[in-house]
């Protein structure tokens, strides 16, 4: 019984546990919708590709606003005289045009990690942090745009990737004017290139590529876990996606793992080189299927091992009790008639009760009555109590009269009541049927009685006379 109880529940929960879990992820799993995908990664470029760009000019106007000073202007119209106190002085003045820009946070999601000067020939004459460095580099050169910016007295951005000079950077300049207006170099903020510099731009996987040699290659990335191996496919299966960006602005592609959307940086270098992707793995909603389900595997498991607790505690209730009710009828049935079944369960102490009458019925057994200490439980016939009462005599004593005459009613009965049954103890008689309500009824029913007869109240006394309880009853008038 034990085994059936606990496989029969074993299985309703499984069912139930299992039916649950196929129905919600079935449910999560046919929920990823493709073209739903398309717009999410086609919005998700498009608005990383903003924020950047809206970033790049946020610098241009700072700097066009800031990056003027005095120390910067004085090195740029002396770029000639390479006197070392001028060179300090402008990467002083570097440094703190950084410093100022870390604390624009309201500009600046991302302070600017290199901070540089080029003069009005292009050439790269001071940066911060150190006053040895970029001394003539041919910035002008590397990078047309700049050249074509500080001709046209412009400011701009761009991507700068060098490996002469050790450059990585996406960068913002601005023109820094003389006294007329002219310009005379611009000053320049850039950030390198990293997988923090785009990590906040989108919550899917992101990466940021740059077109070189004609093939996109990508120079960050971020978020890959949530389409793994995608910043690979960008360089190879997805290559037409950053084309087709460059080419029109936006654009998408669908593959068998992923569903990618990618959107130029416009207005970023000599034409448009730069592209934001991002990307959605297909089948994603399934896997966070499982993580949204197993929650639901687990508390079957946990329900598969309450019940084989309780069915094993239940079991033993149910089937302890009733072994020992077959072992006590084995033995009567093999000769042994004075076994009878002791138990105490609430559930089948009532067919233990049966059958131990159904044993004494069939074996001519007299049921014994008797409590544990042998008295019997039976409570006395109703012919006992009226013959413990038969003895009734009446006597006149005016003392006695006058104090019961004046005694209440409720004490007298119930003082009459106790004295009557102490006697009875005391001569070793059965008390136990006989209440006080009973017994001042039947004590009121022989005062009416005697009323009657002596035309007087009566009320009755306690006493005891060679083993015998007397009523005697004493006129009251």
């Amino acid at each position: 019984m034990r085994l059936k109880i606990i496989l029969t529940n074993a299985i309703i929960v499984l069912l139930v546990g299992v039916l649950s879990y196929v129905v919600v992820r079935q449910k999560l799993s046919s929920n990823e919708d493709t073209a739903a995908m398309k717009t999410a990664v086609e919005r998700g470029a498009a608005g990383a590709a903003g924020q950047l760009q809206l970033q790049l000019l946020r610098a241009e106007l700072w700097l066009a606003e800031n990056g003027g000073t005095d120390a910067i202007r004085d090195r740029l119209q002396n770029a000639a005289l390479n006197d070392r106190e001028r060179r300090a002085n402008a990467t002083a003045a570097l440094d703190e045009l950084k410093r100022k820009a870390a604390d624009q946070r309201t500009v600046f999601n991302l302070a600017p990690d290199l901070a540089a000067l080029v003069d009005q020939n292009g050439k790269a004459i001071g940066r911060s942090d150190n006053a040895q460095a970029y001394d003539g580099e041919d910035f002008g050169k590397a990078y047309p745009a700049l050249m074509e910016d500080i001709k046209g007295n412009s400011a701009g951005s761009d991507v700068w990737l060098s490996s002469q000079f050790s450059h990585k950077f996406l960068v913002s300049y601005a023109p820094v004017h003389d006294k007329d207006g002219n310009a005379v170099g611009v000053v320049v903020f850039g950030w390198t290139l990293s997988d923090q510099s785009i990590a906040n731009f989108s919550d899917g996987a992101t990466v940021l590529a740059v077109v070189e040699g004609g093939q996109p290659k990508v120079k960050a990335k971020a978020n890959e876990g949530e389409a793994p191996g995608f910043s690979a496919d960008v360089e190879g299966s997805l290559k037409d996606v950053v084309t087709s960006a460059l080419k029109a602005g936006t654009g998408t592609q669908i593959t068998s793992s992923v569903v990618a959307g990618a959107a130029a940086l416009r207005n970023v270098g000599k034409g448009d080189v730069a592209a934001i992707v991002v990307a959605r793995k297909l089948g994603g909603m399934a896997d966070r299927a499982n993580d949204v389900v197993l929650p639901i595997l687990i508390a079957t498991a946990v329900g598969l091992a309450f019940v084989f607790i309780a069915g094993f505690l239940l079991g033993n209730y149910i089937t302890d009790p009733v072994g020992r009710m077959e072992e006590t009828l084995l033995a009567v049935i093999n000769g042994n008639t004075n076994q009878r079944i002791q138990i105490e369960h609430a559930e089948l102490g009532g067919l233990a009760f049966r059958i131990n009458q159904l044993l004494n019925t069939v074996l001519g057994v007299e049921e014994d009555n008797t409590d544990d200490e042998g008295r019997p439980s039976a409570p006395p016939a109703q012919n006992h109590f009226q013959e413990a009462m038969s003895v009734d005599e009446r006597t006149t004593d005016a003392g006695a009269a006058a104090a019961l005459a004046s005694e209440p009613e409720a004490q007298y009965y119930a003082r009459l009541y106790g004295e009557y049954i102490a006697a009875k103890k005391a001569n070793g008689e059965a008390v136990d049927g006989i209440t006080q309500d009973v017994f001042v009824n039947r004590i009121k029913g022989m005062e009416r009685d005697q009323t009657t007869k002596l035309g007087k109240p009566v009320r009755y006394a306690v006493q005891r006379r060679d083993k015998q309880v007397v009523l005697l009853a004493i006129p009251l008038g």
